[in-house]
């Protein structure tokens, strides 16, 4: 019987994250002691204040009824705000939407701006919900690999060559996810302006825009045309550690978050409304917090730098975004199966670079966002370990 299932979904290969967590945690109920450098998830809690609104939320009757839309006004006011201040821009409220996360928020950009048969560059090595969003919408992914494949710094040269008259849209990941590398300021306002140029949108993921440890982080809203081509989308997942809290947002200009609304309503009609009341308060009480953890997140990075210093086949340029390090394994053909070796041999949970594209094969990514110091000296030393067998 032929499965009712259509054929653009059969052919989207789900990422990794979850089948190696499952692997783990068998693992785990066996008794072996596993260290995850899997997800880029940070080890911090929500800020207090976030945690207070959402307890004093529970008795109010509002918070079990539906938002509007575009979500709480006054969030909408705060993040606007908040973001005006940090692009050094002007942003109003009807420019946010709330959204159930920032992949949601790609998906909402995407059923709005592509249609099917529209093509969507994607500077490789690229997050992998982004080619899977783009697939499911009926779009085209197109990777374009980054030429420095040592800071993977993203630039117009990268991606010129892969325009065609189908291009609709290109994907910019800043910081990068995997590679935590930010995009220089003069080459992210040259890719907006070209691509204004040509009436392509650029949809820029700022969702590690708090995790940029040398330098101030660069907004594609930054620019002064931004409201012709740009969408930039958000979360408070990693900035605030509400990852289950499922919120984020898209910021656009409001003729385009005008029609997303039509999108929202059939998807999801709103964002929870105690999700964004959190989210508010971390907004207006502790928009600075995540700049508390910066030092300890240097600290664990240069701990798996110097770990991965005393492995010969292992090679890393770090990077200065994000909670992750984007490594070259000499040698390595098979990332996914190196990965799964890893987890079998080493209990180490690590990412292959396969996942984030063909131009990610050979790399395996590794976060520091959730495990501690001493476990990073662990995971490196059993990487050591692994590749002197």
């Amino acid at each position: 019987m032929p499965s009712p299932t259509r054929a653009v979904i059969q052919d989207i290969v789900l990422p990794p994250f979850d089948p190696l967590n499952r692997r783990a945690a068998e693992l785990r109920a066996q008794g072996h002691r596993v260290i995850s450098l899997g997800q880029a998830v940070p080890y911090f809690p929500p800020p207090e204040a976030a945690m207070q609104a959402a307890r004093t939320a529970l008795d109010a009757p509002d918070v079990h009824r539906y938002a509007t839309d575009p979500g709480l006004p006054t969030l909408r006011t705060a993040l606007a705000e908040r973001l005006a201040a940090m692009a050094g821009t002007r942003i109003v409220n009807d420019d946010v939407i709330i959204t159930a996360g920032a992949n949601h928020a790609f998906t909402l950009a995407l059923a709005t701006l592509v249609d099917p048969g529209d093509e969507v560059i994607l500077p490789g090595p690229y997050f992998t919900n982004h080619q899977m969003a783009v697939r499911r919408q009926g779009a085209i992914a197109v990777e374009a690999p980054v030429a420095d494949r040592e800071s993977f710094s993203v630039r117009w040269s990268d991606i010129q060559p892969y325009l065609s008259l189908w291009t609709k849209a290109i994907v910019l990941c800043n910081p990068s996810n995997p590679t935590g590398a930010p995009i220089d300021p003069a080459e992210g306002a040259r890719i907006v302006k070209e691509a204004a140029a040509r009436g392509i949108v650029v949809i820029s993921d700022e969702t590690y825009m708090h995790f940029v440890y040398e330098g101030a982080h660069w907004s594609a809203a930054s620019l002064r045309a931004w409201r012709e081509n740009v969408v930039v989308i958000g979360t408070f997942s990693k900035s605030f550690g509400m990852m289950g809290w499922r919120v984020g947002f898209l910021l656009a200009d409001a003729a385009i978050c005008e029609q997303a609304i039509k999108v929202q309503d059939e998807m999801i009609i709103c964002a929870p409304a105690i999700s964004q009341i959190m989210a508010e308060a971390a907004v207006r009480e502790s928009w600075n917090y995540p700049a508390s953890f910066h030092d300890e997140l240097r600290t664990r990075r240069r701990i798996l730098a110097d770990g991965l210093s005393k492995i010969p086949c292992a090679r890393w340029t770090p990077t200065s975004g994000g909670m992750f390090t984007f490594v070259q394994i000499d040698g390595c053909t098979d990332s996914t199966q190196l990965s799964n070796e890893l987890l079998d041999v080493a209990h180490l949970v690590t990412i292959p670079g396969a996942a984030f594209g063909q131009s990610g094969e050979g790399f395996l990514r590794l976060s520091y966002g959730y495990a501690g110091a001493a476990e990073l000296v662990e995971a490196t030393e059993r990487l050591r370990q692994f590749f002197a067998r």
